[in-house]
């Protein structure tokens, strides 16, 4: 989940070199600012934040929420339905939520 400023045109290309990132990373949109990755095991999980913390912008807020495909799957939808397709950057792994 982010939080970044996009004022000056320093902070604008910041933001967009850190959602490159995300999506080269694998990483999917759930809702606008918070992006999503199905990690295997904490190995790879300290990796990837490893990875996040290399290509953080100088100005705004960056966050993790670390939760199990179980919780994950859980999540109730008050209003609107689930997504049924996301874009995946990569062709690494298939993505069936």
């Amino acid at each position: 989940m982010f939080d970044l400023p996009v004022e000056t045109s320093k902070e604008r290309r910041e933001y967009r070199q850190f959602l490159k990132f995300l999506l080269n990373e694998g990483y999917v949109r759930s809702q606008y600012s918070i992006y999503c990755k199905l990690i295997l095991n904490r190995g790879t999980l300290n990796h990837q934040i490893g990875k996040l913390k290399q290509h953080l912008p100088t100005n705004g807020i960056v966050q993790t929420l670390i939760v199990t495909e179980k919780q994950f799957s859980d999540m109730a939808y008050l209003i609107g339905e689930p997504r049924t397709k996301y874009d995946v950057n990569t062709t690494e792994r298939m993505l069936e939520l």
